[in-house]
């Protein structure tokens, strides 16, 4: 099973097809300092091309997912303001995990949600409000404690994460290798 966009050239609309959503332009973090990880603020359903074939892919030029330790301390989180703070998802509601592709200076990793995480996520973006007003919500990503991805949700994003026809991968891409490579080796069931 692959969860990557190989082949996906048309923006939006191709990548909703397929059912995966970047968090693209959003920050990666390693301890307190942010390190820009993206094109762009905020995040934005994906489109683009293949990957380059150099980190560990199969003939194809692509690397095959794993499945998702459940007891990996990754864990995103959803702020407001930073008031509000609420799980979306943990590491327990992932089903396969996938990377590290390169791809231009961004590191990626590939995630998908089994269904109850797509509807844990979907249930609380729109409990807190977040599908009516995304502008002020942030997702934080930690991995043993320590934030390594945030995000600052747009219209664009909210409305493909709660889309019916999303089928639950997410695209985490890092401006840093390490750092993709910790998130990846912690979800990976080896």
């Amino acid at each position: 099973m692959e969860l990557s966009r190989r082949g996906m050239l048309g923006g939006v609309g191709a990548a909703l097809t397929v059912g995966a959503v970047g968090f693209v332009g959003a920050a990666s973090v390693t301890g307190d300092d942010a390190v820009d990880g993206g094109t762009g603020p905020g995040g934005d359903a994906i489109g683009g091309g293949a990957t380059d074939g150099t980190d560990g892919g199969d003939e194809d030029g692509e690397s095959g997912s794993v499945p998702v330790d459940p007891e990996a301390p990754f864990e995103a989180r959803l702020l407001r303001d930073g008031d509000d703070d609420r799980g979306l998802f943990a590491a327990g509601d992932l089903d396969r995990v996938q990377g590290v592709i390169a791809e231009g200076d961004e590191h990626l990793v590939y995630v998908s949600l089994g269904d109850a995480g797509i509807d844990a996520l979907q249930a609380g973006l729109a409990d807190a409000g977040a599908t009516d007003e995304p502008e002020g919500f942030v997702v934080s990503m930690t991995l043993d404690g320590a934030e390594v991805r945030r995000v600052e949700l747009d219209e664009a994003t909210v409305s493909a994460l709660t889309d019916e026809e999303w089928g639950g991968v997410l695209t985490l891409p890092f401006g840093e290798r390490a750092v993709a490579e910790s998130v990846y080796d912690s979800l990976a069931d080896a």
